[in-house]
């Protein structure tokens, strides 16, 4: 009667144990892949309101591309930072740490050990599966109640970035700030002021700024578009320049021979 009894409690706890496990292997809330330029950074913002510039080509930098392509957002601290030298990962699309319960990053589980470094810290590579999830002691991604699973591609950028000036063009002639006139000459004619502009691509890693020379002497250096500058110089004749450079580090320049005419 008593191995009967075993036995009829050994099928009952069977299943229920194979249901826990199916109930806690939820989808991941987020999976999906994003590709990790080299010797890029980005800037985090830590709830102190103190910036950070983050490699990104770690853990972290994985997550914040994630979370551009996921449209979710996350938070870190900086309370440690002085003691421990890394982030600490406060919220995961509002899912926040609570008590005992919070964010954790596994790289290739269960192939490899559970990281002991901040996110911030750990350098990844290229084929790398990173594991954000949520939980207490003992929880791994396969338990998790919310996970982003991310596919790390890891990326050179050696190509240099498009850079052009598109005003003033070739052979225009320009009366303050407006072109009147087009020549059939490699030269801009300039009469009062002139709102430089030029256009700067990068598909990789994209444009860090854009800088504005005048016979080789730095006149402006623009992070953002649109990147215009307002052209001062004796007249004469000159050499503007306008030099791109991208979060890679690789640059590209062109050059416009200028006559700057008097009033």
């Amino acid at each position: 009667m008593k191995w009967e009894m075993l036995l009829i409690g050994l099928l009952i706890l069977i299943p229920l144990q194979g249901m826990h496990t199916i109930a806690m292997n939820t989808p991941p809330f987020w999976e999906g892949d994003v590709v990790l330029i080299k010797n890029t950074t980005f800037t985090v913002v830590a709830e102190s309101g103190k910036s950070y510039t983050i490699s990104y080509t770690t853990a972290l930098g994985a997550l914040d591309m994630a979370s551009k392509a996921g449209n979710f957002s996350y938070t870190v601290s900086d309370e440690w930072y002085e003691q421990f030298g890394s982030l600490l990962i406060t919220s995961i699309a509002g899912k926040e740490n609570e008590g005992t319960n919070g964010w954790q990053y596994w790289v290739n589980y269960p192939d490899e050990p559970l990281p002991w470094v901040g996110a911030d810290k750990y350098e990844v590579k290229d084929g790398d599966t990173v594991d954000f999830f949520y939980g207490g002691f003992g929880i791994t991604p396969d338990t998790t109640e919310m996970l982003i699973r991310i596919h790390v591609h890891v990326v050179e950028d050696n190509e240099v970035p498009y850079i052009d000036v598109v005003k003033p063009k070739e052979g225009g002639v320009y009366i303050f700030d407006r072109e009147i006139l087009k020549l059939p000459s490699k030269t801009a004619f300039i009469i009062g002021e002139l709102t430089v502009e030029a256009i700067a691509e990068d598909e990789l890693s994209g444009i860090k700024y854009v800088e504005f020379y005048l016979d080789g002497n730095l006149q402006a250096r623009i992070n953002e578009e649109p990147y215009i500058w307002k052209l001062q110089g004796e007249a004469g004749k000159h050499i503007l320049e306008a030099k791109a450079f991208d979060n890679a580090g690789n640059t590209a320049k062109t050059e416009r021979i200028i006559w700057i005419l008097p009033l």
